[in-house]
């Protein structure tokens, strides 16, 4: 005889498997939303290691000798993670972010990974044993003046700029300077590449460097852009170096 109907028998045996069934579809559910909010934290995580790419926002003080000179460095102004510990350096390389001279923090992490010259705003210092008697303000007049040409430009703000002699191996160079200040005889002196003679991007296309403490001397790259400041960043940097010394009393 055809089973058109289910028996009495059968439908109870469909209704006792009905709590079994919402019971595996709920570990179920369950499952996959736990499995969903380790994925987005996971994704959260891996992304903001990737943001960091070698930063730290540690500010952790390291204590580094170089030369004759001590310093006390913040972990996260340290652009290298070898040069991360306490100890002797023949150079540690800095990364700031201007105007404020800061290290890297989560908030400027689109600054410090920011690679478009027209809108990058991190200046590079690298610190290391003096190899010259002059920084590059104290060679204008015996160095630089000698490997000039061409006539001078004016540029905003008091400054003024000078193509350097390539026959002295100064390809695509310009001298960017300043009047010497009334108070100390001392110029604002940069030497900047010529971005449009080069087909590489370059993020800071503009190099000083300062001697400072006993034996150091600070190579400083920045971007172009920040020409502009130059009155602040010729106040800002020397005093920043000056800041990292460990000075001892006498």
């Amino acid at each position: 005889m055809p089973a058109a109907t289910a028996s009495a028998d059968e439908r109870f045996d469909i209704r006792k498997g009905l709590p079994g069934l919402a019971i595996r579809l709920f570990i179920g559910f369950g499952i996959l939303a736990f499995l969903s909010v380790a994925i987005l934290i996971a994704g959260k995580l891996y992304g903001r290691s990737l943001v960091r790419a070698g930063h730290t926002s540690s500010t952790e003080h390291f204590e580094i000798a170089i030369g004759n000179d001590s310093l006390s460095v913040p972990a996260n102004t340290i652009r290298k993670q070898e040069q991360r510990h306490t100890g002797a350096e023949n150079r540690i390389d800095l990364y700031l972010y201007w105007p404020t001279l800061s290290g890297f923090r989560d908030d400027l992490a689109t600054a410090f990974n920011d690679v478009e010259p027209k809108t990058n705003s991190i200046i590079f210092i690298s610190i290391m044993p003096r190899a010259t008697t002059r920084d590059m303000a104290g060679r204008f007049d015996p160095v630089y003046r000698n490997v000039m040409t061409g006539a001078a430009t004016d540029l905003d703000r008091g400054l003024k700029a000078i193509a350097l002699s390539q026959e002295h191996g100064y390809i695509n160079e310009r001298l960017v300077y300043s009047a010497p200040d009334l108070r100390t005889g001392r110029r604002f002196v940069v030497r900047c590449q010529d971005v449009d003679a080069t087909s590489q991007v370059i993020l800071a296309p503009c190099e000083t460097d300062i001697h400072f403490g006993e034996t150091l001397t600070a190579q400083i790259r920045f971007p172009e852009r920040l020409l502009g400041d130059w009155q602040k960043l010729n106040t800002a940097l020397p005093a920043f170096l000056d800041g990292l010394l460990i000075k001892t009393g006498g």
